[in-house]
């Protein structure tokens, strides 16, 4: 009996001679794999899938995909820079204090695990370096605001108020 070959098409164009599996494909050419037994199925258990999540740094989050209570949230959510600058300072502290005591929670075991400890001093290096930038961010913000107002508001104001002085005299 002879081996049936592949037949996919190759890089150059060609088709692959290698020996194919029982699906008709080698194990370059998705021969191994059979897919999902039932296709439907499947398809709804990937659906949402967070088994790979660890901390949610990368997870993609779409408006179709939020719950109820986060599309509230969301709507919430100020988008004024000043505001955010300060939530994000405020949660950062908040990060920094929660990683110190995992810190000193490990520091009280039996025996300790100095590579988890050093793992979370880096990560609150990173949440620093975060803070600092939002320092500098919150800098230029002040600086915009100040050059936004050159005082031709404050001048249209007090125009306006002695015009109603003149008005009700």
């Amino acid at each position: 009996m002879e081996k049936s070959q592949c037949g996919a098409k190759t890089k150059n164009g060609e088709p692959c001679k290698k020996a194919a599996l029982a699906n008709g494909r080698c194990r370059f050419h998705c021969g191994k794999s059979t897919g999902p037994k039932n296709q439907a199925k499947h398809r709804e258990s990937l659906k949402g899938n967070k088994n790979a999540l660890k901390h949610g740094l990368y997870e993609t989050i779409w408006m179709d995909t939020l719950t109820e209570e986060e599309r509230e949230l969301y709507h919430q959510v100020s988008t004024d820079p000043n505001v955010q600058v300060d939530n994000e300072y405020r949660l950062s502290a908040l990060r920094i204090r929660r990683m110190l005591w995992r810190i000193h929670q490990e520091e009280q075991k039996d025996k300790p695990n100095p590579a988890e400890i050093r793992a979370i001093e880096d990560a609150i290096t990173k949440v620093q370096m975060n803070i600092a930038a939002l320092i500098r961010e919150n800098g230029k913000l002040i600086d915009m605001q100040k050059q936004k107002s050159d005082g031709a508001l404050d001048q249209l104001v007090e125009i306006l108020q002695q015009a109603r002085s003149k008005f009700q005299s």
